[in-house]
């Protein structure tokens, strides 16, 4: 299932804060991996990259920035921002995405880090797609290029719905997101889905709406997402938790995955 974002705008609002802190565990983890030695700025590669929130933080400090998404509306937005000059966005799914990026002037390995932030990665539906992408990927990168990929993983041990209260703000426009987890459910068609559920809530001058959505995300366990790799032209050289520490066997609610070519 696609989800069905708000406006491009009021989704900027609502996932800009943070990022900053966000790009700087992306930038240290670039550096561990010896992605920024080369001679010139890095070039970044993110899809799925939406409204552009990280590419805009990466611009400014003097990086190279491509990017490229499926939906025309958020990539139209990040277009129109003046902090994106320089960028190079385009429109590709995440499963198909090599013409459309050597049209853009993305050749193959050229990109120093590729990133899949937030889970991004779990809206394809199945294994066939992601490797797909992970291959595409693969083919982008420079030899010692890497994709830092950021996911929650399953203990279809412990299965239990669960809750995140997300608020932003921007001038007299402000929003929140409450957001609820359900988990997969073993032994029905359900057994690889965590189904997340939207209530979103804009407050502007002239009034207040709700916006709810819902969409599935594809689980993996540790054990299935290695195997996954292991039928990809990547592999994982390090995991780090979210701010940018080993991750040294824990399992957490999220990491950070570093792949790059065999």
């Amino acid at each position: 299932m696609v989800p069905t974002y708000p406006a491009p705008a009021i989704f900027d609002v609502l996932n800009s804060p943070g990022t900053g802190r966000e790009v700087d565990i992306l930038e240290r983890i670039a550096g561990l991996h010896g992605c920024l030695d080369a001679d010139g700025p890095a070039l970044w590669l993110e899809p799925a990259c939406g409204t552009g929130r990280y590419l805009r933080s990466l611009l400014r400090r003097g990086h190279r920035v491509a990017g490229f998404d499926l939906d025309s509306a958020m990539l139209d937005y990040a277009r129109r921002r003046r902090d994106m000059d320089g960028a190079v966005l385009f429109q590709a799914d995440m499963t198909d995405f090599l013409g459309q990026a050597r049209k853009a002037g993305i050749a193959p390995r050229s990109v120093d880090v590729a990133f899949n932030p937030v889970n991004s990665l779990r809206h394809l539906a199945g294994d066939d797609a992601v490797i797909s992408h992970l291959d595409g990927m693969a083919r982008l990168l420079k030899p010692r290029g890497i994709s830092i990929v950021g996911l929650s993983l399953a203990d279809y041990r412990w299965l239990e719905a669960e809750e995140d209260l997300w608020t932003g703000a921007r001038g007299r426009i402000r929003v929140s997101q409450l957001v609820n987890y359900l988990p997969p459910e073993p032994g029905t068609e359900r057994a690889r889905s965590e189904t997340v559920i939207s209530h979103l809530t804009i407050e502007r001058p002239r009034g207040t709406k709700h916006l709810d959505h819902r969409y599935d995300l594809r689980t993996y366990d540790a054990r299935q997402w290695a195997d996954l790799i292991d039928g990809t032209s990547l592999r994982i050289v390090a995991s780090y938790d979210a701010a940018g520490r080993p991750l040294d066997g824990r399992l957490l609610p999220y990491q950070l995955e570093v792949l790059t070519r065999r």
